[in-house]
This record gives structure tokens, C-alpha cells and sequence, in this order.
């Protein structure tokens, strides 16, 4: 070995790495600045993505809240038919009690006592249609109050909704992240309209079609008929009765009668007699306009016996006058979904939402980090389109059955309203135009 020559290389490689100790510092530090911008990025769109579905959650939850309180008021709807029914059939039994009473007297043996037992009927049925009278205010109640909850769920205009909506929204951005800012105005938004309160006559005969479809067979029809006629010659027993929502929103009437029709020959043609036996009447409000109603052919087959029900005679004990109650078991004003949003086949509703956040509250090198760069390491630093970074994001609330089916009618599909809560919620992909909107925004023709 040459010691002369060995002495000649010392030092020679320091230089080469230098340049490379600069190199790597270098590639490393972009890596970093990289690797933060990305997660600041990362939880910007986290951030944006969780305030969307919130918004989204809380306007699907506004959404069954209307349908569940509608579906409330039918069913109380249809309790009042129902207290207004058995009021009818309570003063029917009562007066065919009454009606029939002389005549059993004279079965022998057993009339005096079937008698009594029919005066303690008579008793009976005064106390069971006074007691029934008592449910109908307890109903009505119900009812207002579940359609001014409504009311003071959505405000004027939804000014209530949207403003707790934008509550949800900001406290949501905030715990995520509280250095992002959320736009006031978002991209997209198409709540405001989507649903209606329908309030005049017109209107409420929507829901008023529900309650009168969903009446149960002891409201829609008492019917039934008992004949021993042969030649022109015998009687018939026909019973007839229902009860009916006056012009599907004005309240409820009933009708019940028990007639016997006495066939004869007379001048050469069979013609018959009516004979009232029995007859009652019961209304959740004061002079219905009822005259178009029959009560499944009441006034048509036994006219004699519902003149006797609509008298004062025939009107259950505890509707002369109507129960007291705040409407009167009329339809209410109600939430539904707007006219031009059940036009739609698949009918929806959006939000998008755009979060930024300033340069100077991200962790990296052109922001807040700790860690800053000089001179040619400067280069890294990178720029932020209007010195901020920016996320947007879209949620859609929608209608679908749990089961995706409709049990009620198998193959067919279920339009959405607001008489079924099956509204749900879900992120949804972007337009091309709200996207171009948000770079508008940041003063780029480019998003970040």
C-alpha cells in the first residue's frame, strides 16, 4: 500500500454527501408537508361528508315526524268514527228496545220478564252513549295537538327546521373540526318547498280520503236483511246504517235504523208499508250538511225510521247538542309533501354543503406547523387557491320501505309522503354544476 497515495483521497466523498444529505432532508420534508396537507385534506372532507348526513338525518327525522303525527290524526280520526258509530247503534238498540217492549209483554209466561230486561237494556245503552260522548273531546284534543306540533316543528316557511337544521350542521362541523368553517348558504339546498301545509276545505280532503278508505267494515256498513215475503204477501226486517265523514273533512255522522216493510197486493200491484222499529243518531259537531248521504241506504230503504233518527227522538243521549271539542273531529291542517313534490315519481330532497379551512389553521409548512421552510426548501411550501382548503359534500334523503316491498299490494311500488315514515338518509354523489359552483366560490376554475 501507498501511503502517499492513501493520504491523497482523504475527504474527497464530504462534498458528495453533503449533496446528498441535502437531497434526502429534502425528499423527506416533502414527503411530510405532503402527508400533512393530505390529512388536513382527509378530515376537511370528513368533516364536510358528516355535516351533510346530519343535515340529511335531521330533515328525513322532520320528515316521519309529519308522518307519524299523521297517521296520529287518522287514528284518532277514525276514533271518533268509531265513538260516533257505537253512539248510533247504542240509541238503535235503545229505541228498538223501547219499540218492541209492548208487544213482548204478551208472550206469555216469560213477556213480563223479557220486558224488564229490555227497560234495563234501554238504561244501559243512556249510559253507554253518554259515556262514549266523553271520548270525542279526548280525541279532538288530540288531534289539535298533534297538528300544531306540526306547525311549530317547521315554523313559517320552515324558518323553524332550517334554522335548528343549521344549529345541527354547525355543531356537527364543530366537533369534527373546529378550525373548519361551514358556508352559510349551502351549494344545493331544496328542503324549503319540498313539503306544504294543507289547510283549506280542498286540501284536507287528502287526508280526509285516508280516514274515510280506512274505516273498518262496522263503520262503512250494518247492514242486513230478513225476509218472509211470497206473492206481495209477508214482511221484510231491513236493517241499514254506517257512519260517514261529512265532505271527508267536516266531522262525523251516523246512522242507524231497523224497519219493518209489510207487502201487499193493492190496486192490482204489490206495494209495501213502512213501519220504524228501531233508530238512532250520533255527530261529532252541530248541523252537518249530511243530505247527499244515505248511510249505506238508510234513508233510501227505511225513510221513515231516519227521519225518526234525525229527530230529537232518535239522537243518541250526549250529542243533543255535539260533544264540546275544539273542532269537532274535522280533518286538521296537516303537513305533506308539496303539490309539485308528489308530481314526482321518485320525489327526494338535497343538500350540499361546502367546509373550508384558512391556510394559517392547517398543519403544514405554509400554515401553522412549527416546522418552516427556508431558502430552496421554500419551494415545498406549496399555495392554497384563495389561502384556503375547501371540501364540499351532498346528502339525500330519500323514500323506501325497511323490506322494500309493499305488503298491502303485493308488485306494487310505494310512492313516498308524509302518511308513512320510511324517510332515510344517504351521501350522494355531486353534480358536475355544484361543483363548478364551489370553485366559483374559491376563485379558482379549479377545485384545491
Amino acid at each position: 500500500m501507498n501511503p502517499t497515495h492513501a493520504a491523497g483521497q482523504e475527504g474527497q466523498a464530504l462534498p458528495l454527501a453533503m449533496v446528498l444529505l441535502v437531497a434526502v432532508a429534502a425528499i423527506v420534508f416533502f414527503m411530510f408537508n405532503s402527508g400533512q396537507l393530505t390529512q388536513e385534506k382527509l378530515r376537511l372532507t370528513n368533516t364536510a361528508d358528516a355535516v351533510a348526513y346530519s343535515a340529511g338525518v335531521f330533515e328525513a327525522r322532520i320528515l316521519n315526524y309529519d308522518a307519524y303525527t299523521n297517521r296520529a290524526i287518522i287514528a284518532n280520526e277514525i276514533a271518533i268514527g268509531q265513538a260516533v258509530g257505537l253512539a248510533s247503534w247504542g240509541k238503535y238498540v235503545e229505541t228498538t228496545a223501547k219499540n218492541i217492549r209492548p208487544y213482548i209483554r204478551l208472550i206469555p209466561y216469560v213477556g213480563q220478564y223479557l220486558a224488564e230486561m229490555l227497560n234495563r237494556l234501554r238504561t244501559v245503552m243512556d249510559y253507554f252513549t253518554e259515556a262514549v260522548s266523553y271520548t270525542i273531546p279526548i280525541h279532538d284534543a288530540a288531534i289539535q295537538a298533534l297538528a300544531r306540533s306540526q306547525t311549530l316543528m317547521h315554523g313559517p316557511g320552515d324558518s323553524v327546521a332550517l334554522s335548528n337544521r343549521w344549529l345541527v350542521m354547525e355543531r356537527v362541523a364543530r366537533e369534527n373540526d373546529p378550525e373548519a368553517r361551514l358556508d352559510q348558504r349551502p351549494l344545493a339546498d331544496d328542503f324549503r318547498g319540498f313539503t306544504q301545509r294543507y289547510s283549506s276545505k280542498e286540501e284536507r280532503t287528502r287526508m280526509g280520503q285516508v280516514v274515510h278508505d280506512s274505516r273498518e267494515a262496522f263503520l262503512r256498513s250494518r247492514n242486513w236483511d230478513f225476509s218472509l215475503v211470497l206473492l206481495c204477501s209477508g214482511i221484510r226486517l231491513a236493517r241499514r246504517g254506517s257512519a260517514e265523514l261529512i265532505d271527508l273533512t267536516e266531522g262525523w255522522k251516523s246512522m242507524d235504523t231497523l224497519s219493518i216493510h209489510v207487502y201487499r197486493m193493492r190496486r192490482f200491484r204489490c206495494g209495501s208499508s213502512e213501519r220504524a222499529i228501531g233508530y238512532g243518531t250520533a255527530f261529532s259537531q252541530d248541523e252537518l250538511d249530511d243530505d247527499e248521504y244515505t248511510y249505506a241506504g238508510s234513508r233510501t230503504t227505511n225513510p221513515r225510521a231516519s227521519d225518526r233518527a234525525d229527530s230529537s227522538e232518535g239522537i243518541a243521549n250526549g250529542f243533543d247538542p255535539a260533544p264540546y271539542s275544539i273542532a269537532g273531529g274535522a280533518i286538521p291542517e296537516f303537513q305533506e309533501l308539496s303539490e309539485s313534490a308528489l308530481k314526482q315519481d321518485d320525489p327526494r330532497t338535497h343538500i350540499t354543503v361546502r367546509m373550508t379551512k384558512p391556510r394559517q389553521s392547517q398543519r403544514y409548512s405554509g400554515g401553522n406547523s412549527i416546522i418552516q421552510p427556508a431558502g430552496r426548501l421554500h419551494l415545498y411550501q406549496g399555495a392554497l387557491v384563495g389561502d384556503e382548503s375547501a371540501a364540499i359534500a351532498r346528502a339525500e334523503v330519500y323514500f323506501e320501505r325497511p323490506d322494500g316491498s309493499n305488503p298491502l299490494h303485493p308488485g306494487r311500488e310505494e310512492l313516498g309522503s308524509l302518511f308513512n315514515p320510511y324517510w332515510q338518509t344517504r351521501l350522494a354523489p355531486i353534480p358536475a354544476s355544484e361543483r363548478i359552483a364551489a370553485q366559483r366560490r374559491q376563485g379558482s376554475a379549479q377545485l384545491p
